[in-house]
């Protein structure tokens, strides 16, 4: 195709001034140093310059094929295409599907196409319509079908190179729409027709030989112009010329010889695509030849099994034996037909092939028709003409016979040919075909990568602009990013904590330094996989920045973390016994020793996976902090952990006596504890823990308790288990414990036997902490929230993937190891099997979760009706709660009845009641809120207190009277402070039902509502006081009294409300206008329980027999936890209480089981479970003298709208 020079050289300069104004732009907009800026325009332009370069070298015009002056067949051709083209609208021809007909002359092309069934319309050619008998084709023949083009090449064509490439070219698409994306290839086809003469006249092999040579070639040809792997249909026509077919055929019906006679064959997966070729066994021919020889067996077999139906069709015995010769005639040109089938489709190595999509059977049988008669004269003209046409299928004798035969009275009848099983090949196998739309599709992409070199260069010279400015603000992202987050870090200070106590820093300050990791952690990734494309072109500096960063954050890591850690490891080493005790676990220890060698001597084994837990033990020296926190903080050691198997930052020797009598400790140990430890170690590795949060990622908020259990105590971890103890090596790290010190195994035996028994027990014990460990979230809010939170969270427990099954799954699966394991487990298998797939819900729990399920539709029936403005309206509430009470009846009873299932020997019996009250919790939950709803109360009616009228007063009197009596003015002021009592009271009566006035509430009134009803100078009744009731009350000495002579007498019940809420207010507040409550906490220490630590928010004191007692500030600034613990005897230390929120403290000591002591003191003490449990006291002491810690003693009043008598 020739190129258009204008359109070449627009099209440059084109891209050249794009580029052009892209470099001003860009150096115009970006804040660049003056060589940054020549270097971006100088490079822009030379882009442009190489893009435009490309383009004409793309646009250049093509050498096309060189043919003889004096033939003007080339052109001929192409105008036939061109005008074929022309006669549809524009884009048309090149949008159809176009099916290329080609073979040698006298192979029934034109008769093909013309008796297809498709209504060809012929747009260009020299093809005579509507004639039985077509003449040869002299170049090439056009038709335009229902959906698709038919495009014949004649034989003069076919046999000429030039010309068959000339028209292949003529009938590609414009390839620079289809680079351009504004069109795509159309589906492309070629039939081959071939004459079944060839196959049985003289010299037939060679003939075919030639022949398949030849169609290959043209073939070849035309799938390289298009681009495309052309689908191959072979049409075998001229089936009448083998013996014996015209027989076969005569009986068919007119439906029967319109099917198709043939074999589809599927694509040839190898032969298209070079990497499977080269993954293919076998050769071409030995793939396909299988194939069409059993297509060919499958017809013979097809043609025979068609023998007896015909048979009854036939009255001449001569021809029903000859019928049967028809299906033997085709196999015998079986042989040579897939040698020519196999030849012209053998895919080329370099390029595109054309695939064999089928061949098929055509032919001819004579039918007799009825003409109208006609003058004797004419007869000699309608005799046919003697010669030979390209495409006569009967011979002159035989149509002169026919007629002889014919009857000459009246109507003529003669015998004329019918073409058989080719109506329905181009409509129903050709046409209809997708693999040819597939192939399309598939050469467009081939093609758009060939032909689309312009629009990728102009791509790439565009990715690369933007990536080079993407690079810029990138890499300026990240300094920005390190700087701010360095000079946080700088401004941090050490952590430092009072003699006695223990400080953490505070989750502002490992935020900080998260920040400050996480750039330093993209910057060390990409230092060490590679910096990223987008990060590169010349502009990279993340090193330097990596550099000075990390030596910033090593510096606050240091101050906030790494001195408390390593100093708390080091002096847990220093202060090791001469021998072990029985508490002493060997693999904490030998952790401890480990991780001192590698932060002093052996830094370059440093891992993040061993060091950074070791490190997160010491810094954590036994205490709860928050999970936020944790997560931090231990992202921090991880980091630590990483640069120090590179480089030490604070390099040092390690301690000889440390290190030497840790090791002597260590070989202190007895060998069992140092194999089980080992075991339990590498068991932990190679096994995956059990995790919650990947079995219920509901869990959170819905079911609390332990989020893993180690690999080791896992159902693979037991696997492990049991084959280490089988065969392990029980040696420890040679650098960490020295030489002398190995594992000592000479009755090996007797070790594993006790430890198979010390691992099944820890195994039980630990699955067992684990379920008493899972606990319910109760509802959270107030009023209609806490009903939804309610019905929430029921609804979640309940549901298809209930956290709380879930978890109890995760349990049966990882208990099911051993009968042993399973009997003291049977519970939880009761509740859900170990082998339970797909659904939590069976048939063993079903009742249960159909009793939430329908708890949580009283929930969310209570949730739809109006609030409780009203009496009717809380009235409403009241009673549909109290209805829905019988639904958690059920549901109590379904569960109770599932805990009859539970085991009763001494194995089970253990966690059967846990187990009964994990499940009942989400209904204990809904039951407290449903009853809080059934005593909804309706809400006080607001009155409205009309004047007294004015009546003489009687002789005598005088003075002052009550709310009733007196003047007008008086009255009325009685009428104000009514008003003003009952507004108060309807917002400090609910106040007062909840925590912690009300100690047995589950709802907790907030600080700031407790400020705004009593902090003195600011809250309701301090203002209420100020602004109306200081003519009216005084405080004489620490008792408020009503005054003698005011204008109105105050009611005593409101007087005493009015003294004890003053009370509470200075208790709460100590004067000021912000809530404060300081004291002192002195736990009571003894031989039995040695230690007790009390917490706060991060504060911790820390109790022990020469312990002073340690001062708190209520509300905490660090945090809204409270807990206590206690250390009993040897164990170690364990909660006894744990209370969260705003009043976590008070909450604490209202669950003492015993509290003693008057004034500002008070003695709490609380009860505890398990091995070798003592009762904990701990001795408070109030600061201001009141006693807020006394059960009860806040909420000792009740609010008294009715302020005057």
């Amino acid at each position: 195709m020739a190129r258009n020079p204008s359109t070449r050289w627009y099209s440059a300069l084109a891209v050249l001034l794009i580029f052009v104004l892209l470099a001003w732009l860009l150096g115009a907009v970006l804040t660049l140093t003056g060589g940054e800026k020549v270097a971006l325009q100088v490079g822009l332009v030379t882009l442009g310059l190489i893009a435009a370069g490309a383009l004409l070298w793309y646009l250049r015009p093509r050498d096309e094929p060189v043919a003889d002056p004096t033939d003007k067949r080339d052109a001929d051709v192409s105008s036939l295409v061109a005008a074929a083209r022309a006669r549809l609208p524009r884009g048309v021809f090149d949008a159809k599907p176009l099916v290329l007909v080609l073979g040698p002359e006298g192979s029934c092309k034109s008769t093909a196409v013309l008796r297809s069934g498709t209504d060809p319309e012929l747009l260009s050619g020299d093809a005579p319509a509507g004639t039985d008998m077509p003449r040869k084709t002299a170049l090439a023949n056009l038709w335009l079908v229902k959906d698709a083009v038919l495009a014949e090449a004649g034989g003069p064509v076919f046999a000429d190179a030039a010309l068959w490439q000339r028209m292949v070219r003529a009938l590609r698409p414009p390839r620079l729409a289809a680079a351009l994306g504004r069109a795509q290839a159309a589906p492309r086809a070629a039939v081959v027709c071939v004459s079944c003469d060839l196959f049985t006249g003289p010299n037939a092999h060679t003939q075919i030989e030639a022949l398949a040579k030849l169609t290959r070639e043209r073939l070849t040809e035309a799938a390289k112009a298009w681009g495309v792997a052309i689908p191959v249909y072979v049409f075998f026509t001229k089936a009448d010329r083998l013996p014996h077919f015209e027989t076969w055929a005569s009986p068919l019906t007119r439906e029967e010889v319109r099917a198709p006679v043939g074999a589809a064959l599927p694509f040839d997966a190898a032969a298209g695509d070079g990497g499977k070729r080269a993954q293919s066994t076998g050769t071409y021919a030995e793939r396909m030849v299988p194939r069409i020889e059993s297509a060919f067996a499958r017809i013979v077999a097809e043609l025979a099994g068609h023998r007896r139906d015909l048979l009854g069709r036939e009255s001449q015995p001569d021809k029903r034996l000859t019928a049967y010769e028809l299906p033997r005639e085709v196999g015998k040109i079986s042989a040579q037909a897939t040698r020519f089938l196999v030849e012209i489709c053998r895919p080329v190595h370099v390029g595109v092939s054309p695939q064999l999509r089928g061949f098929y059977v055509v032919g001819a049988r004579p039918v007799m028709i009825t003409d109208a008669p006609a003058p004797v004269a004419n007869k000699a003209a309608a005799q046919p003409s003697t010669s030979s046409s390209a495409t006569n299928v009967f011979t002159p004798q035989q149509i002169m016979a026919a007629e002889a035969a014919a009857s000459p009275k009246g109507s003529t009848t003669r015998r004329v040919p019918q073409w058989v099983f080719l109506e329905r090949l181009f409509p129903d196998v050709v046409l209809a075909d997708s693999g040819a739309a597939a192939m399309a599709r598939g050469g467009v992409r081939v093609a758009t990568v060939r032909r689309a070199l312009l629009g990728v260069g102009i791509a790439a010279s565009l990715f690369v602009t933007i990536a080079v400015l993407r690079a810029w603000m990138g890499n300026r992202t990240l300094a920005d990013r390190v700087t701010v987050a360095a000079r946080d870090v700088n401004a941090l200070p050490v952590v430092n904590a009072p003699q006695g106590s223990i400080a953490f820093p505070s989750a502002d300050a490992l935020r900080r330094l998260e920040n400050l990791r996480g750039v330093l952690d993209t910057l060390k990734q990409y230092s060490d996989s590679g910096v990223p494309a987008r990060l590169q072109w010349g502009l990279w500096r993340g090193d330097t920045l990596l550099g000075a960063g990390r030596r910033v954050w090593l510096e606050g890591y240091n101050r906030q973390l790494h001195m408390a850690a390593y100093a708390a490891l080091v002096d847990s080493l220093r202060t090791l016994p001469e021998a072990p005790r029985p508490t002493d676990e060997y693999r904490t220890d030998y952790d401890m020793l480990k991780a001192y060698l590698v932060m002093t001597n052996e830094s370059p084994r440093s891992t993040p996976d061993f060091l950074a837990p070791v490190l997160m033990n010491s810094w954590e020296r036994g205490q709860e902090i928050d999970a936020d926190v944790m997560a931090m903080a231990r992202r921090q050691f991880e980091f630590y952990a990483t640069l120090l198997a590179s480089e030490n930052p604070w390099p040092q020797a390690a301690d000889a006596r440390t290190v030497g009598r840790t090791r002597a400790f260590l070989n202190r140990f007895s060998g069992e504890e140092q194999i089980y430890q080992s075991l339990i170690g590498q068991a932990s590795k190679a096994a995956a823990p059990a995790k919650v949060s990947e079995v219920a990622p509901e869990a959170p908020g819905i079911v609390g308790g332990q989020s893993e259990v180690a690999g080791a105590f896992t159902a693979e971890g037991w696997a492990l288990m049991q084959r280490a103890f089988a065969d392990a090596d029980f040696a420890g790290e040679q650098w960490v414990v020295g030489d002398s010190t190995a594992a000592q195994t000479q009755d090996l035996d007797r070790i594993l036997a006790q430890l198979r028994v010390r691992y099944q027990n820890d195994y039980v014990d630990k699955w067992r902490s684990f379920v008493r460990a899972v606990t319910v979230v109760r509802p959270a809010g107030s009023g209609d929230a806490l009903v939804r939170d309610a019905a929430r969270k029921v609804g979640v427990v309940s549901g298809a993937q209930s956290p709380l099954l879930a978890i109890l799954s995760m349990v049966a699966r990882n208990t099911a190891v051993d009968s042993s394991v399973m009997a003291a487990f049977q519970p939880v298998h009761a509740v859900i099997p170990p082998d339970a797939k797909g659904t939590y819900v069976n048939d063993g729990n079903q009742q249960y979760v159909n009793g939430l399920v329908a708890v949580q539709g009283a929930l969310e029936a209570i949730t739809y009706l109006p609030p409780p403005t009203d009496t009717a309206s809380a009235m409403a509430r009241a009673q549909k709660a109290q209805e829905s009470l019988t639904q958690v009846t059920l549901a109590k009873g379904a569960t109770r009845q599932l805990a009859q299932k539970f085991a009763v020997d001494s194995a089970a019996v253990k966690l059967g009641p846990p187990m009964a009250a994990l499940l009942e919790a989400p209904i204990n939950g809904a039951e407290a809120v449903l009853r809080g709803v059934a005593g909804t109360r309706p809400p006080t009616p607001r009155a409205v207190v009309a004047a007294a009228p004015v009546v003489a007063a009687p002789g005598g009197g005088g003075g002052g009277g009550g709310g009733g009596g007196g003047d007008a003015k008086a009255a009325a002021l009685a009428a104000v402070l009514n008003e003003r009592g009952r507004a108060i009271c309807s917002a400090m009566t609910p106040m007062l039902a909840k925590f912690p006035f009300n100690p047995a509430a589950t709802e907790e009134a907030t600080v700031a509502e407790v400020a705004g009803l009593l902090a003195p100078g600011t809250g309701q009744l301090s203002a209420f006081q100020q602004e109306r009731l200081a003519d009216l009350l005084e405080k004489q000495g620490g008792k408020w009294v009503a005054k003698a002579g005011g204008p109105v007498a105050l009611s005593g019940p409101f007087v005493a409300f009015f003294g004890k809420a003053m009370q509470v207010a200075e208790a709460l507040f100590s004067g000021g206008s912000a809530p404060r409550v300081v004291f002192l906490a002195k736990g009571e220490v003894s031989p039995e329980v040695p230690v007790i630590a009390l917490v706060q928010g991060t504060q911790l004191a820390r109790f022990n027999v020469n312990a002073p007692p340690a001062q708190f500030i209520w509300p905490s600034t660090t945090g809204r936890e409270a807990r206590l613990r206690a250390q009993f005897g040897k164990e170690r230390e364990r909660d006894v209480g744990k209370e969260a929120g705003e009043w976590a403290i008070f909450r604490l000591v209202s669950r003492a089981a015993k509290a003693e002591g008057s004034g500002g003191s008070l003695r709490a003490e609380w009860n505890t479970t398990g091995k070798g449990a003592r009762p904990v006291a701990v001795q408070f002491t109030i600061e201001s003298g009141a006693p807020v810690f006394q059960r009860g003693w806040l909420g000792g009043m009740s609010c008294t709208p009715q302020v005057t008598q």
